[in-house]
């Protein structure tokens, strides 16, 4: 599997300052074979199971955050469950760092194992071990780069699902008006990304975000109701 298993990493910054910064991320995306066909007559075929991927940052960096897969931090670093492979299949996730001063020049920021449990076999493998980097520095020029638009959208994507959560709970305590209005706002943000950048991804993240507000309002004002007639003892 080592041989066509590949991995690629993009930080949403080409540098940053030698101040540090809060938050930089990194896209993670990996696949083994070619990539697959959108339509399939049979099922894809699994080539590893309980994919891991175990990261140690360096002194100084901070790993705060991780999208798209469960993860637990560990004494020897950060294990991320990526679950079984399957050939030619693509998948990604997001890390978010906070990285401490350092002085102009290529810095390391973590290491980085791959792992796999061989099929049919309780053993673990190790695919691939690299050390990962950011460049630091106090170019301006390099600084006011503009992001990584496949990362930029990726970071924007996934704000989608921790916000629901804030809105959910604003409706649970019986703010339905916070909670729409959360909802709202970022189905907005997302309309005007897909506009400005002509991408029906974002239209798409926008629809389902409106369709969960419609959903709330009815399901919690409801909910309120009902519980104000039962108080009046109707």
């Amino acid at each position: 599997m080592n041989s066509v298993f590949e991995v690629s990493y993009s930080w949403n910054r080409e540098a940053i300052p030698t101040g540090g910064a809060d938050p930089v991320y990194m896209m993670v995306e990996w696949r083994n074979g070619a990539p697959a066909k959108r339509l399939r007559k049979i099922a894809p075929k699994i080539v590893s199971r309980d994919l891991e991927l175990l990261l140690k940052p360096e002194f100084g960096i901070q790993l705060k955050g991780i999208y798209g897969c469960r993860s637990k931090e560990t004494d020897i670093g950060w294990v991320l469950r990526l679950g079984d492979v399957y050939k030619g299949e693509s998948k990604q996730i997001l890390l978010e760092f906070a990285m401490g001063p350092r002085v102009s020049g290529k810095s390391a920021v973590c290491s980085a194992y791959w792992s796999t449990r061989k099929l049919k076999q309780s053993q673990r493998v190790l695919l691939r071990r690299e050390q990962l980097y950011i460049q630091y520095t106090s170019h301006l020029g390099m600084l006011r780069q503009p992001e990584d638009p496949k990362v930029e959208k990726t970071i924007k994507l996934n704000e989608t699902v921790p916000l629901i959560k804030q809105a959910l709970r604003a409706y649970e305590r019986g703010r339905t008006q916070e909670g729409s209005d959360l909802l709202r706002r970022h189905a907005d943000a997302l309309l005007i990304e897909a506009a400005r950048k002509q991408d029906l991804d974002y239209y798409a993240e926008a629809e389902i975000v409106e369709k969960l507000r419609h959903h709330y309002g009815i399901t919690f004002n409801s909910m309120v109701h009902n519980r104000g007639k039962t108080m009046l003892g109707e």
